[in-house]
């Protein structure tokens, strides 16, 4: 950081090779990003501004802020963050200056085929938003609620009218829980039936299984519970020595890739791929950061080393010992193929 400079691409340098990779790359945003409040800190977060750039810059195109951080810097942060995001020529979804824009399915198109997407959370931190005039909405899909699924349900259906494929990120489930809850589960099927063809999970902080469902109308979905943690210092004080600490679960993270074909007017999905990531505490330049790393990547080069130092012969088996717990985790998820 030079003086008064703030760099972020230091945390997606080893990463954003997989994010640019795809056609359309989606992250959850779990902060505000508000240039006139005060700094970040637990359990209110903030970003600089330079955040947004650095991840348009890694390749991320569409960003949800339906998460429970949302409003951590209030209603007016919510504003501001929106105004930001878009400036940065990155995409929102889930939340919006209006009822009806935070309800706007984002519909991208690549390849000729058109992608819808959608968010919702379970809640916000500093209370739900107040539905009256003026007032920045946020997505609701409350846990156990009929009522909040019976509208998702509505409103995918409606992108689904108007797109190939239908993405839903959800900000759901209970913090480091490894399993999805039967709610869970059952409002999971429902949206699918409905529209989806992916939910991508996030909040437990940790990984969960990864399914395929095909649909009573042969569509084949891919259901993400909880894609762990991507950019967190939660697994902090981890080494090979205490690698099945509950903290080390926290440094889990995988980049889902789905892969679609469009063939005589249908769209359908025909493979997923992962790409387990481990956040790492190490040195870069001047500075110490947590970032996220691709695990086979990693692995590979510190295997081609001819020599390594006590310390790298640790992060070596901690990082290998993290990607086989990882794979046995989404390996639930069988293969999809083709219709």
């Amino acid at each position: 950081m030079a003086k008064n400079k703030y760099n972020y691409d230091l945390l997606f340098e080893k990463i954003a090779p997989d994010l640019g990779a795809a056609d359309i790359t989606f992250a959850n945003l779990e902060t505000p990003v508000d240039h006139t409040a005060a700094g970040s800190g637990y359990p209110a977060f903030n970003a600089r501004l330079e955040l947004l750039t650095a991840l348009k810059k890694a390749g991320v195109d569409v960003v949800s802020l339906a998460n429970n951080h949302a409003r951590d810097a209030g209603a007016g942060g919510l504003l501001r963050t929106l105004k930001n995001v878009e400036k940065a020529g990155l995409v929102v979804v889930g939340a919006g200056r209006t009822r009806v824009e935070s309800l706007a399915p984002a519909y991208l198109s690549s390849q000729g085929v058109i992608t819808a997407f959608l968010a919702y959370t379970y809640s916000t931190n500093n209370g739900l938003p107040k539905k009256r005039k003026g007032v920045p909405a946020v997505n609701l899909l409350r846990s156990g609620s009929r009522e909040d699924l019976a509208a998702a349900v509505i409103q995918i259906q409606e992108a689904r009218s108007h797109a190939d494929l239908v993405v839903v990120s959800l900000h759901w489930g209970d913090e480091y829980r490894l399993a999805p809850t039967p709610w869970q589960k059952q409002a999971a099927v429902e949206l699918v039936e409905a529209g989806a063809d992916i939910i991508l999970g996030h909040h437990p902080h940790v990984l969960q299984p990864v399914e395929s469902h095909k649909t009573k109308d042969g569509r084949q979905t891919v259901i993400a519970y909880s894609l762990g943690n991507f950019i967190s210092s939660q697994n902090y004080g981890v080494s090979f020595r205490n690698k099945k600490h509950a903290r080390a679960l926290r440094g889990d993270g995988v980049i889902l890739m789905v892969y679609a074909e469009k063939e005589q007017g249908r769209t359908a999905i025909v493979g997923t791929a992962f790409e387990p990531t481990w956040s790492l505490r190490e040195k870069a330049g001047v500075a110490t950061v947590f970032r996220p790393v691709s695990l086979s990547r990693e692995i590979k080069r510190a295997s081609a080393m001819k020599k390594l130092s006590k310390k790298e012969e640790d992060t070596l088996q901690l990082l290998t010992y993290r990607q086989k717990v990882i794979l046995d985790t989404i390996r639930t998820a069988p293969a999809v193929t083709g219709p």
